[in-house]
């Protein structure tokens, strides 16, 4: 089978790619220009230039190719107006969408996020794929801009576009070269995180979520969103375990919600108009951890079967790549 992967040098893409290498897929990865390729170094993969903004690229990208994931959508770079945000993410998102069509793609595995997820109606329960996306931060691009992309593929697919949506909880593993959830591995070990965010979570090994991906491809329901993850926890276990892993002390102060996320914006207004560059942890990141939850995942484990590996595993696996490749 040929596949094209969107995202490929991500950490989930690049996760992605090798589990269907591994299966013996023919590969093709769309790599921007500016892309940092060496997660990808020594896989035998085609490799195309693209991106979501060119519209010609997707359609070539896509031209005889059975299964697309996309497991990298839309990702506002900074702070920005909620209606900006929104029109680039849905600008992409139609690009890919029209791309599947024109090239008669048999399946279209759209990985959205764990955010898109709203609250159970009775507190206490875990959330589930029917709790519809609410937010107390109309304002905040990323949480706006990604249930946009998700309701316009879950739209697609019922018009026919042959789509079906993952929501991946928080994900650990190796190649997580920008860092992204990762991050959070990288300043446990280093000792840069003194405090944590209270709050409830749910963590899954990456290698998991690539298999639950090619799971979607070959048996998810068109139309349909699945929630994978594994380990129903809290931020402050999940901290304890990382600092377990790497032998050293986890954080111990707990910090209010509402300090951390007025000191995140104060802390992106200085950066940004004293030292004139983009803040280490945007301000709409913080406000994104209100919407970490506990979650039922036995859709996803019904019907698609992906495996649950250890996620203490997932973090060993995480912290000797960020070693071997300097980040520790």
């Amino acid at each position: 089978m040929k596949t094209l992967v969107l995202g490929a040098t991500g950490q989930l893409g690049s996760n992605l790619v090798r589990a269907l290498v591994a299966k013996g897929d023919q590969v093709r990865a769309l790599v921007r220009p500016t892309s940092k390729t060496f997660t990808l170094d020594g896989l035998d993969i085609e490799r195309v230039t693209g991106d979501l903004n060119d519209p010609d690229s997707l359609v070539r990208a896509c031209e005889h190719v059975q299964v697309v994931y996309q497991t990298a959508s839309y990702y506002p770079p900074a702070t920005i107006p909620v209606e900006v945000a929104k029109a680039q993410a849905l600008r992409e998102t139609n690009n890919l969408l029209n791309a599947v069509r024109q090239a008669g793609v048999e399946r279209l595995v759209f990985t959205s996020t764990l955010t898109t997820i709203g609250f159970p109606k009775i507190p206490g329960q875990l959330a589930n794929e029917d709790c519809l996306f609410s937010t107390q931060f109309p304002h905040n691009p990323y949480l706006i801009a990604k249930a946009a992309m998700e309701d316009r593929v879950l739209e697609a697919g019922q018009a026919g576009v042959p789509a079906v949506v993952v929501n991946p909880t928080a994900f650990f593993g190796p190649y997580d070269s920008k860092p992204t959830s990762g991050t959070q591995i990288v300043m446990i070990a280093k000792r840069l995180m003194p405090g944590y965010i209270q709050g409830p979570a749910n963590a899954i090994d990456v290698r998991d979520v690539a298999a639950a991906l090619i799971k979607a491809a070959e048996r998810g329901r068109v139309g349909e969103r699945y929630i994978i993850g594994n380990w129903n926890t809290t931020q402050q276990d999940l901290n304890k375990l990382i600092a377990k892993v790497a032998g050293v002390i986890g954080p111990v102060i707990p910090v209010p919600f509402l300090v951390a996320q007025q000191g995140s914006k104060a802390l992106e207004w200085a950066t940004r108009t004293i030292l004139r560059k983009p803040p280490l942890v945007p301000a709409f990141f913080v406000e994104m951890l209100k919407h970490m939850q506990q979650y039922d995942c036995s859709k996803g484990l019904r019907e698609l079967a992906y495996p649950q590996s250890s996620v203490e595993s997932a973090i060993r696996d995480a912290l000797a790549w960020f070693k071997q490749n300097g980040y520790v």
